[in-house]
């Protein structure tokens, strides 16, 4: 039987209908009740496939204890009226007292081994305390996949702590005010954010929404290292319009201001650099090589032409030339004078 999260649910449900000391439970009544936890309809015969798994699996830890003729999983001949109705003979039977199946103990600990790669960020500190309690209650040793595999990761970020708070209040959709501090600034000020979004981009962490104050009112982001607090207010949250996922595509990184509109850009990579260009795009939305180039290592992308933009083609030194257009060959150009500044004294 396919344990996904629906069969996950309606065996919960079942349990506690059958660990219930309160109401008598038939096929009929445990369909009502699986309808309205659930929010559709659940078969007669999946109901009954269900019933017959938990008694399977109570009846395979019962038989390593006790005789199962003697100590059936279900009192008999229970009926409410003339219909059959299903509870367990001891509360105790409830699967949060059973052993663990061997597919179920695989599955928690591979999910453990999943959890296990977030334990050093510092809004999952909750794991430290969760993992020693679980591994002793079900008796596993699970992989940490930590010693296996890395992930990029900035361990003494200043604003990682505010990513679970915020995300919470996304879930929540709630107006905040946030005190936030720019670095160029001595001091914070108040910003009023309708928040919708939360992106990482090169180990930093932005918040999206709509600020609504006198200052500004509009799409904005925020770097959570410089948010200094926030709190919740009662004003009604604007909802969300925008597809993120359309709104990045236009662009590389997090820098966007209102009315900002992509370019065509051309580019020409060193011959031995372009192939890393091409299997790591710059800009995977808007990439494409250009066919009518014959040597095989020009390309064309569509951005908006932001700061992110320039320190990605700055990272690439002297393996990129920008071919067009000239507003993009003009900032490179002051970028570039400036470095030559900085060796030529």
């Amino acid at each position: 039987m396919p344990k996904n999260k629906n069969f996950q649910k309606r065996i919960t449900v079942l349990d506690e209908c059958f660990s219930s000391r309160t109401g008598l439970f038939t096929l009929e009544k445990l369909g009502e009740v699986l309808h309205e936890k659930m929010g559709f309809t659940i078969s007669r015969r999946t109901i009954q496939n269900d019933i017959d798994y938990i008694r399977e699996l109570i009846e395979n830890n019962l038989s390593n204890i006790s005789d199962i003729d003697k100590c059936p999983v279900f009192v008999p001949k229970l009926f409410d009226g003339k219909k059959t109705a299903f509870r367990y003979v001891h509360t105790d039977y409830a699967l949060g007292n059973q052993l663990l199946s061997k597919p179920d103990q695989e599955q928690l600990e591979e999910t453990l081994a999943i959890l296990s790669r977030y334990r050093n960020r510092a809004d999952f500190d909750w794991l430290d305390a969760l993992f020693p309690r679980i591994e002793t209650a079900f008796n596993l040793v699970h992989e940490d996949y930590n010693g296996l595999i890395s992930y990029q990761s900035n361990r003494d970020y200043i604003g990682q702590s505010l990513v679970g708070k915020l995300y919470n209040q996304l879930l929540r959709k709630k107006v905040l005010r946030i005190a936030y501090q720019p670095f160029q600034n001595a001091d914070s000020y108040i910003r009023i954010i309708h928040p919708y979004h939360l992106k990482q981009y090169n180990d930093r962490w932005f918040l999206f929404g709509l600020q609504e104050d006198d200052n500004y009112t509009g799409i904005t982001n925020l770097a959570l290292d410089r948010i200094q607090n926030f709190s919740e207010t009662d004003k009604n949250i604007n909802e969300n319009i925008i597809d993120w996922g359309d709104y990045f595509d236009e662009m590389i990184g997090v820098s966007k201001s209102e009315g900002d509109l992509p370019i065509k850009i051309k580019l020409r990579f060193d011959r031995k650099r372009i192939k890393y260009v091409l299997t790591k795009p710059i800009h995977g939305a808007s990439q494409k090589l250009d066919s009518s180039n014959s040597e095989g290592n020009v390309i064309w992308i569509e951005v908006i032409p932001n700061r992110e933009l320039y320190q990605t083609l700055l990272s690439f030194g002297k393996d990129v030339e920008v071919l067009e257009p000239t507003v993009v060959i003009e900032k490179m150009k002051e970028h570039t004078q400036k470095l030559k500044e900085y060796y030529t004294k």
